[in-house]
């Protein structure tokens, strides 16, 4: 039987992680939330760019007089900024982010995989209303690998 996980959270545990993601959200509450087709429309960076970007604004800066009134270099040396405090916290955030993915994917499989054990026992031992309350997604699981017999309509046709 497969057990790949065993882990449980205490109830003050589980308070720290809501009042954790709660803070996050109010932190982040006033940032923009872009759609696929927002960031298509956006200019993509080039994931080394930084040192490239962070030297033609000094260049920029440095060269004010041949660049277009509309340029900003505060407003371009905020955008780098906020940027280099995200991206620490971004990384760290996609670590935690994929051990909670794994250990849910790991808990839902180990019990899953423990409940297909003991359905399988239920239904070896007769046991009446085993799959009453399947869901036809759960249906089609359980019978996939079961041959189908054909239905009336097409077995008068073949």
């Amino acid at each position: 039987m497969q057990n790949e996980i065993s882990k449980e959270y205490s109830a003050q545990q589980v308070a720290d992680f809501e009042s954790f993601i709660s803070g996050l959200e109010r932190l982040t509450a006033d940032l923009p939330v872009l759609s696929s087709e927002d960031k298509n429309s956006f200019v993509k960076t080039p994931e080394n760019a930084s040192d490239w970007m962070n030297n033609m604004l000094i260049r920029s800066r440095q060269n004010l007089p041949h660049l277009p009134r509309s340029f900003d270099p505060d407003g371009v040396a905020q955008d780098l900024r906020l940027n280099e405090v995200i991206s620490p916290f971004l990384l760290r955030l996609q670590r935690v982010s994929d051990r909670l993915h794994s250990a849910q994917f790991l808990a839902r499989s180990d019990a899953f995989s423990a409940l297909l054990s003991a359905r399988r026992a239920l239904k070896d031992a007769q046991v009446a209303g085993v799959d009453d309350d399947l869901s036809e997604g759960l249906r089609r699981f359980f019978t996939r690998g079961a041959k189908a017999a054909p239905t009336p309509a097409l077995a008068a046709t073949h």
